[in-house]
């Protein structure tokens, strides 16, 4: 094994020669296993290439979310060695043990696996967004865009995984799965000081090579991200960076910025709107999405009960021939609501109390809260060259 979250990799040699042993046998019969069901545990297999990753869960996640998690973890894998790097590697030396390459990056690994159990952003295949001001994000992205060296590709504003701005080509965007891997690393404690200059591997824009990405903190909470082609752009980012810092010193703009970032998620009753307790919206336009935290009333493994319901209701609405509007599950301490049109998807954690008359009614308030707030919630007009 050369990555586990939980436990030693040295204490689980005689379970992944056992895994390596039925991923092997089924591998010959060509049909690849996908699953397995031990007692009350389901065990998935994703392989790719050279690396087989497993997936064990007792809390009866579906099989589907398991895969795309470690489809994800895979891309986190392969966003460090690329996956040409893999493949030379095992075909050169099969037995070759892959945490030499992998050393210091267990936390960056460890990190995105613990946000994978919380977080339902991923899930969403959507950015997650800073709630601030549209006035101060325009400011912002407008002194990144002015300040753009010719080296640079893309260029991000992130606070905690959440976008506050970004710079592309006018004709080209990153996609969200690459940018998570992106963001996940780029708010690992290890980059929060100094500036850095690392290889990443982008593996739905190129799982061939390299990009060099510059990362840097302006602000105690907010990181600038910037990409490049060119190897030996550091120092032009570099200057990208303190001329960005220096413009937006000016009418205190750093600091409105971070404090932007200190704000915690929205808490329902900013809405305006008794009964929710916690609400995800995610925009199919712009596949940016926000969501509030969670009403104080709800404990940590309630949370964790309705964000596996939103994922659960999620798939199920996409998994008959023609998919689902508005799906929900009422139970004792909550009733969780997923509904979808051709321009949103809005998730949804009702008090039980609530009818279901009433809970439309509540839902289509929230709909209404969000359309007018949008500018604010939303990254709409990302600056473009």
């Amino acid at each position: 094994p050369i990555y586990t979250r939980y436990g030693s990799e040295s204490q689980l040699s005689t379970l992944m020669s056992a895994v390596q042993a039925i991923v092997s046998s089924f591998g010959d019969m060509s049909d690849p296993v996908r699953s397995l069901n031990v007692g009350q545990q389901t065990i998935v297999f994703y392989t790719n290439g050279p690396l087989y990753l497993l997936a064990a869960s007792d809390r009866g996640d579906p099989e589907e979310l398991l895969r795309n998690e470690l489809q994800l973890l895979h891309s986190q894998i392969v966003s460090i060695l690329t996956r040409a790097q893999l493949t030379r590697i095992f075909e050169q030396r099969s037995s070759f043990d892959l945490r030499q390459l992998l050393g210091g990056t267990e936390g960056i690994l460890d990190q995105l696996v613990d946000r994978l159990d919380v977080d339902f952003g991923f899930a969403l295949g959507s950015l997650d967004t800073l709630w601030m001001r549209y006035q101060l994000r325009e400011r912002i992205g407008k002194t990144v865009l002015a300040r753009r060296p010719r080296e640079l590709l893309y260029a991000m504003v992130v606070s905690d995984m959440k976008l506050v701005t970004l710079v592309r080509p006018r004709k080209h965007s990153l996609h969200p799965a690459d940018l998570h891997v992106l963001f996940n690393m780029a708010t690992c404690r290890v980059f929060a000081s100094g500036e850095h200059w690392t290889p990443v591997c982008f593996p739905r824009f190129n799982d061939q090579g390299f990009l060099h990405v510059y990362i840097s903190y302006v602000t105690p909470r907010v990181a600038l991200v910037l990409v490049s082609a060119d190897r030996d752009s550091f120092a032009a980012l570099a200057q990208c960076r303190a001329h960005v810092c220096e413009d937006l010193a000016h009418d205190d703009m750093l600091q409105r910025l971070d404090d932007a970032a200190a704000q915690r998620a929205l808490h329902p009753r900013e809405l305006g709107m008794r009964g929710v307790l916690q609400l995800y919206y995610r925009d199919k336009v712009l596949v940016q999405h926000f969501g509030t935290r969670f009403a104080d009333s709800v404990a940590d493994e309630q949370q964790r009960r309705i964000v596996n319901a939103y994922k659960r209701l999620r798939l199920h609405m996409a998994s008959g021939q023609k998919p689902l509007r508005i799906v929900y599950c009422r139970r004792s301490f909550e009733t969780v609501l997923a509904w979808q049109s051709s321009a949103f998807e809005l998730y949804a954690a009702i008090a039980p109390e609530i009818s279901v008359k009433n809970m439309i009614r509540l839902v289509n308030a929230v709909l209404e809260w969000i359309k007018k707030e949008e500018d604010h919630l939303f990254v709409v007009n990302a600056p473009s060259y």
